[in-house]
């Protein structure tokens, strides 16, 4: 079958690679056929429950569907004329609109046609409230136009892709899981959102050990921990190391330990699957006033001992320190790095690292 997904455009990279690493991570076989901006389209042989499941831990993928079709526009009616709806529409059904760009598409008629015409064809029910199948089609292939201040806006589309909704992001669980929330705070803490994509990043599965050297307040580690993993966390201050522990136990986790503890100096009885972290920017101070990058290369070195051959590392890090230059002397090597702006005067870096 055909999937089409689409993606968060608030970062340019890390969505599709989020999106990748998960496909890979439960070894779901795939083939991309199309990709226009937040929106890429991909052949595999998964049955819809392994679907099902890639969608479910996704931070940056708002909506799983599955393609039936794609089209012109202009003959958009005429291709769901030609489709056999009573295959697609279980219990009840609702049409809906995606437009990829806001472009001017009249979404209300096509919506009201388009479903009047699939009701006449099934004797099915509309539900505009809670349906047992979304119809959604997707505008894409955007047609732009620049205007005289270099502003580029959607003026059309080239393509529409009619598809039925398998699954769509739940933005109650980073609402509810937003840092503020949980019995301890500290400012800085990492958003849900990208320590979500980051676990992902470092092909997580379930039944994995995870560790997270720097845990913090333990944000990594709770997404982590959604993944029905086991978690180890330590971090140098002690407030840190107390207040993890508190969130841990406050989202009903178990199966973890904290250390409170250097990372250079981290003792652990076991192997992990995968490693997610994001150290502190003020790292040097931190750790004791040395070089920042003689202190990522300590710590890398101290968490290579600990990572399976087949394991991977995802870490958060300032623009402004070259991490090629650090895994030059560690036994590490830099499988891709992603950018997120987060003010003028800071970029974040994020790399996923192999041994």
């Amino acid at each position: 079958m055909e999937i089409t997904v689409i993606l968060s455009q608030e970062n340019e990279t890390l969505p599709k690679a989020e999106l990748i690493a998960r496909l890979e991570t439960l070894e779901i076989n795939y083939e991309i056929t199309q990709e226009y901006p937040g929106v890429i389209t991909f052949k595999t042989d998964a049955t819809d429950d392994e679907i099902l499941k890639l969608g479910e831990h996704l931070g940056y993928t708002h909506e799983i569907l599955k393609s039936i079709t794609t089209t012109l526009p202009e003959q958009l009616q005429e291709s769901i004329e030609t489709i056999n709806w009573e295959d697609h529409i279980n219990g009840t059904f609702k049409v809906r609109v995606k437009r990829m760009g806001n472009g001017d598409v009249d979404k209300d008629s096509i919506e009201r046609n388009i479903g009047g015409y699939i009701k006449q064809q099934t004797n099915a029910n509309v539900n505009l409230d809670n349906s047992d199948t979304t119809v959604k089609l997707v505008y894409t292939d955007p047609k732009t136009q620049t205007n005289e201040f270099k502003e580029e806006r959607v003026v059309g589309y080239n393509k529409v892709i009619i598809t039925t909704q398998l699954i769509e992001q739940d933005k109650k669980h980073f609402f509810d899981n937003k840092p503020h929330k949980r019995p301890y705070f500290h400012p800085g803490s990492m958003s849900p959102k990208l320590a979500l994509c980051m676990v992902n990043l470092a092909h997580t599965k379930e039944n994995d050990t995870v560790l997270d050297p720097f845990c913090g307040t333990g944000g990594i580690l709770i997404e982590a921990g959604d993944l029905n993993t086991r978690l180890i966390g330590s971090d140098i201050e002690k407030c840190m190391y107390e207040g993890s522990k508190l969130n841990l136990a406050h989202e009903g986790f178990t199966d973890f330990e904290i250390h409170w503890e250097d990372v250079r100096k981290l003792n652990l009885d076991e192997k992990v699957d995968a490693v997610a972290m994001d150290p502190p920017y003020g790292i040097s101070t931190t750790l004791g006033g040395d070089d920042t990058k003689q202190l990522y290369t300590e710590a890398l070195n101290s968490i290579a001992q600990y990572i399976k051959d087949d394991g991977y590392i995802c870490m958060a890090s300032p623009h402004y320190i070259d991490l090629y230059e650090v895994v030059d002397n560690t036994p590490l090597t830099i499988k891709e790095q992603h950018e997120i702006r987060m003010h003028k005067s800071l970029t974040r870096i994020i790399t996923v690292l192999t041994k």
